[in-house]
């Protein structure tokens, strides 16, 4: 089975930086990045978060998980690959693409 995914950057706010996802399977949402671009929150596109789902690098797990396995499952794919790319090219990406087999 293959997934793809792609996020934007779509908005700069105090609070972080909001980033619109999609998934090829249709799934749809919106993280927040906050300043420290370690925590990625669920939100909506201006970025008031939604929930308490959250994933922090530093720990490792989604936390407060949404109980929507795919929103679930969604959600950490965005976030790891913006986290992901962030360290990779040492700032916030405007774009990222990823396709997983």
């Amino acid at each position: 089975m293959t997934a793809s995914l792609a996020c934007r950057k779509i908005r700069s706010l105090e609070a972080g930086t909001v980033y619109a996802w999609v998934t090829v399977e249709g799934a749809t949402g919106h993280l927040l990045i906050d300043p420290e671009e370690s925590v990625a929150h669920a939100c909506t596109s201006d970025g008031v978060p939604l929930g308490e789902m959250r994933l922090d690098k530093h720990v490792g797990n989604v936390e407060n998980p949404d109980p929507n396995p795919e929103l679930r499952r969604a959600f950490l794919i965005a976030a790891a690959a913006i986290l992901r790319e962030t360290e990779h090219q040492g700032h916030l990406p405007d774009k990222v693409m990823r396709t997983f087999w």
